[in-house]
Order: C-alpha cells, then structure tokens, then sequence
C-alpha cells in the first residue's frame, strides 16, 4: 500500500459514475519523456470521503488536481476457481475540480523562468573556466 499525500498530480477526467458514497472516475495523466515525447496514463480511481463531496460536480472534461490517494495491490482468491489473483485500487482521498479561476492562481503564483541562450556543451565549459562562480561560504547553508 502507497499513501500519497499533499502531491499535486493533475489529471483529466473521461467518464464519471456518481453513487452516494463514492464516485468511480476514469482519468487521464499525462508525463513528458527525456525525449519530450508525452506519455499518457489512463486510472480508474474511485473518490471517497472528502473527495467524493468535492468531486460532486465533476463532469467529462473537467481536469481535477488530486492532492491525497492511496494505492493498493489487494491479493484475493477467486471463490470459484481457488485462483489467486490481485487488484489494483486507487482511491482518491482529497481533490478539488480545477476551475479557470485556480489555474490562473496557480500559474501566476510560481514565477517563471526566463528562457536562457542555447549553447554547445563545450561552450558552457569555457564559460565555467572564464568566469569565477562567485560562491562564498554565506551562499552555501553547510
């Protein structure tokens, strides 16, 4: 068992099947490769608890930002077969429906960074040697 809590993984949702104390979601993430290529993974979650009464209104479409979960790799037996088998559950304990509003807050709350010259691995090290780091024993916390 995993239990994931106060990450910020944000993902799309699909499809939605709402019942009175949970709700069974299938969502998208998304990952970019060393390559820059994106990877994309499909879950099925099921939110409960806190999650499920703000998760309420959630829709196809809708991005939501997942903030507590639990992951779990469940052994059982097949009563019929004596096979034994495992399943994965997802369990989405805290989240919130990503609005307009809050994307903005957040991308305007981290500052960005500006984008620095490209150069040639042999030119930066050139650069290294020329210049002195300017590091002294105030800039380091050890």
């Amino acid at each position: 068992m995993i239990f994931c809590d106060a990450t910020k993984t944000y993902a799309t949702v699909w499809d939605v099947k709402k019942n009175e104390k949970y709700i069974d979601l299938q969502v998208s993430t998304s990952e970019k490769d060393p390559e820059g290529k994106w990877l994309n993974s499909s879950w099925y979650p099921r939110a409960i608890g806190h999650a499920n009464n703000s998760l309420k209104e959630v829709k196809r479409g809708d991005r939501i930002l997942i903030t507590k979960a639990k992951f779990s790799n469940e052994r059982y037996e097949n009563p019929e077969t004596h096979e034994k088998k495992s399943r994965f559950r997802f369990l989405i304990l805290e989240a919130s429906i990503v609005g307009s509003n809050q994307k903005q807050e957040e991308t305007t709350a981290q500052p960005t960074a500006q984008p620095q010259p490209i150069t040639s691995p042999e030119s930066q090290q050139e650069q290294s040697y020329a210049q002195p780091s300017g590091d002294t024993e105030e800039d380091f916390p050890w």
